[in-house]
């Protein structure tokens, strides 16, 4: 089958932070770049937190916005901003609970920062329960001594920005307890600097939602093919790339456009 038959059955759940009106000037250029693809999915969710000086003004915007091109869409702000990773997963965990309590079965992640185009649809795709792009970094290149050979079918290190998940297929996606105490960890840290994973070691986005892939067992298959994915890591070796999200790179229709999301920026397209 094709991934625009998971996508059809699918709502498009995408999170993001606003701290003014430069991050709704872009979303609205992203979301009218993507609304071709929006309008194929079952649902559209929403997930947003905000810079706390301006989130009055900020939630009515962004509500206002979506609703002007997704008029059904559903809206859920987040009452606290918990910052970089934690606040990540806290929205991430908004959609999938949305989902849970609303008997939709199947959730394709997004973020308000990923690019999709009609390519995404013509991926071939086996039957799965979970859906994803593997992420990797020059770092991870480097502790494996530089050795593409040894990232081969086994390697799963799914990226937090996009994939399609059975939700009823599993239990829960992050442990809130577990952010929580995360939370209280980082608060006591003076000067804390936002980057949790120089405090906790393994604290990772990606390795939490592999952990809720591999607890419940799920069926998974990857949405770019085994050649495909070593031109990437061709790609993270020539430009020594540390963010394990890829930006900027398009594969398959899928692209984390972060800081390439101007209408003129290049982006390389992965074959």
């Amino acid at each position: 089958m094709m991934f625009g038959d998971v996508v059809r059955r699918s709502a498009y759940g995408t999170t993001g932070y606003l701290a003014g009106q430069r991050d709704l000037d872009v979303l609205k250029s992203t979301i009218m770049r993507n609304l071709p693809l929006l309008r194929i999915f079952r649902q559209v969710i929403v997930a947003t937190n905000y810079v706390e000086s301006n989130s009055t003004a900020l939630m009515v915007g962004n509500a206002d916005l979506w609703r002007r091109y997704l008029p059904d869409c559903i809206i859920l702000d987040s009452p606290v901003n918990r910052g970089h990773s934690i606040g990540t997963s806290d929205l991430d965990n908004m959609l999938f609970d949305y989902c849970k309590a609303s008997g939709i079965n199947w959730l394709c992640k997004g973020s308000n920062d990923v690019l999709l185009d009609s390519r995404l649809l013509e991926i071939p795709v086996d039957d799965a329960e979970f859906y994803y792009l593997n992420a990797v970094s020059y770092r991870m290149l480097h502790s494996l001594d530089f050795d593409l050979s040894r990232f081969g079918s086994g390697h799963f290190f799914p990226q937090t920005t996009f994939y399609a998940v059975d939700v009823s297929a599993t239990d829960h996606l992050v442990d809130k307890e577990f952010l929580d105490r995360s939370w209280r960890i980082v608060n006591r840290i003076p000067d804390y600097n936002g980057r949790i994973w120089e405090h906790i070691p393994g604290w990772s986005c990606e390795q939490l939602l592999r952990q809720c892939v591999l607890r419940n067992g799920l069926k998974r298959e990857s949405l770019m093919s085994q050649e495909q994915f070593m031109r990437v890591l061709q790609i993270v070796l020539d430009n020594q790339l540390e963010d394990c999200s890829l930006k900027g790179l398009s594969i398959n229709g899928i692209c984390h456009a972060q800081g390439y999301l101007e209408p003129d920026a290049v982006l390389t397209v992965v074959k």
